[in-house]
């Protein structure tokens, strides 16, 4: 008969080799709850020399899929389609997947591990969505690690924004004159993040002092149902004329969805950001900030086009000729595309001075910077 002490001696065992076997397999497998995949787009062509495979590293925040998708009919629409996508580290030896896509705002090797085995012809991406303000310092480790790039940035090797042009006619109707006289209020702002590095906040007190604003959210008065998206920005365009699209930081082409989300519908962003709006937005569609001497200006123009539909209604009109696309589509046939050609051989030496900039110059810090020169002037 087993004795007590012989069987917790038994399970004790048990245990300790069970974490060790873990211990050493923990960078080249992928954590058992994300190990679930679609039983309908399983990998029946890995071993295909024509498929080019790529894998998420890590997760990107709460997506296992990177926000992308997975398997191959994410590329469908692509001219190169011959791509398929995993988060599945174990579907096939680490070394031989075509790309290597990290989040580069929560890679830490200490947490995700590290490939044991690195593929000269294999890419490493560094993928990133945050501004340089907002991104951690530990990237500074990956030095010599990362060859391609995939952000919003214009100069990254995959663009990937937040939300892009495309020019077609589209049969799109103006509102009438009537319908905008009808909207009972003139300004909305969306805004859970009450002290950023761009100030936004300080600027909206300083609208506020002029002409009022419907603060929306953690930090303001107001509320509206989080889980409801779309139900909110139904509610915005019925009842409001413009929008406070500003962004968090000041920053070289970081314009979010904070823009693009809201030029999907009838009604003008007033924006505020780093970026070169002249050519990230459609052409007479946004009220850029910085195109005003100071916050009395800026208002004054706001309530010329209140009291002037008609005049209001021409920061509508490029709709005619362009749609605004916020799916992913473009960004994996670029990923693709790039697989299939030739790879050059390239290696960022130093991601944190391409990201961020010598002295973090891609981006403007409010102190001593644009807002506080804007509002000595009002």
């Amino acid at each position: 008969m087993v004795t007590f002490h012989k069987l917790l001696f038994i399970i004790l065992g048990l245990l300790i080799a069970t974490i060790f076997l873990l211990s050493q397999y923990r960078t080249e497998l992928t954590p058992p709850q994300t190990l679930k995949r679609n039983v309908d787009d399983k990998p029946t062509f890995l071993d295909n020399n024509d498929t080019k495979t790529i894998l998420y590293w890590t997760p990107m925040f709460q997506s296992l899929n990177f926000y992308l998708g997975l398997g191959s009919k994410i590329f469908e629409k692509c001219a190169y389609n011959n791509c398929y996508a995993t988060y599945v580290k174990n579907e096939r030896p680490v070394e031989k997947f075509d790309a290597i896509i990290f989040h580069g705002v929560e890679y830490q090797e200490k947490w995700f591990g590290k490939p044991q085995k690195r593929n000269p012809n294999q890419v490493y991406i560094f993928s990133n969505q945050e501004s340089p303000v907002n991104t951690p310092s530990f990237i500074r480790d990956f030095d010599n690690f990362y060859n391609w790039t995939m952000t919003y940035r214009l100069d990254s090797d995959i663009l990937r924004p937040y939300g892009f042009l495309v020019k077609q006619k589209t049969g799109y109707k103006l509102p009438t004159v009537e319908e905008i006289q009808k909207r009972p209020k003139k300004i909305a702002w969306f805004v859970s993040n009450c002290g950023t590095s761009s100030e936004r906040e300080l600027l909206v007190n300083e609208i506020q002092k002029e002409i009022h604003v419907d603060v929306y959210g953690r930090c303001g008065t107001l509320h509206c149902e989080k889980n409801n998206k779309e139900g909110c920005y139904d509610m915005m365009e019925r009842k409001y004329k413009f929008y406070l699209s500003f962004e968090n930081s000041i920053c070289e082409d970081y314009v979010t969805e904070k823009l693009y989300n809201v030029l999907q519908r009838n009604i003008v962003p007033i924006v505020y950001g780093g970026a070169d709006y002249n050519t990230l937005a459609p052409p007479k569609s946004v009220i850029n900030v910085m195109d005003f001497m100071s916050v009395k200006h800026l208002v004054k123009h706001l309530k010329y086009l209140d009291s002037h539909p008609e005049e209001y209604l021409k920061f509508l009109e490029w709709k005619k000729d362009y749609i605004v696309e916020t799916a992913s589509t473009q960004t994996l046939c670029t990923l693709c595309q790039k697989l299939n050609e030739p790879i050059k051989q390239k290696i960022y030496n130093d991601i944190t001075k391409w990201w961020a900039g010598k002295d973090l110059d891609k981006c403007m810090v409010s102190k001593n910077g644009f807002l506080d020169k804007y509002l000595l002037q009002s």
